[in-house]
């Protein structure tokens, strides 16, 4: 069970943004270092052709932070700032994270694949 807050504290309504746009820059850093990881790992297998889809996800994983850097702390901390809903409403963040995943994902079943057939 949480942990209910002790009596006589105020609750900042801005903390749950903020713990949202930092899991979502965790996210994103992860997939930057994931990208270039498996393009490293794979090239081994797939040769140097495997370096632009790795490169292109590591730039669309840069982006996912770049977002969440730019909501700035203001819209942290006051949720009523129609910058943050920017950052999540229009569904941009997810879908490039769901992308890169499944591409990152999708590499590594064809490298693989070339290796138990090879």
């Amino acid at each position: 069970m949480g942990e209910q807050p002790a009596r006589g504290t105020v609750r900042d309504p801005g903390l749950q943004q903020e713990r949202t746009a930092l899991a979502w820059r965790r996210t994103g850093l992860a997939l930057v270092v994931g990208s270039l990881t498996v393009g490293r790992l794979t090239m081994t297998t797939l040769g140097p052709t495997v370096l632009v889809p790795a490169f292109i996800a590591a730039a669309l994983a840069a982006w996912v932070v770049s977002v969440t850097l730019r909501s700035g702390r203001y819209s942290w901390t006051h949720p009523e700032d129609p910058r943050f809903d920017r950052i999540l409403g229009d569904g941009k963040v997810p879908a490039v994270v769901t992308v890169v995943t499944a591409s990152l994902a999708l590499g590594e079943l064809v490298s693989a694949t070339v290796q138990l057939l090879g």
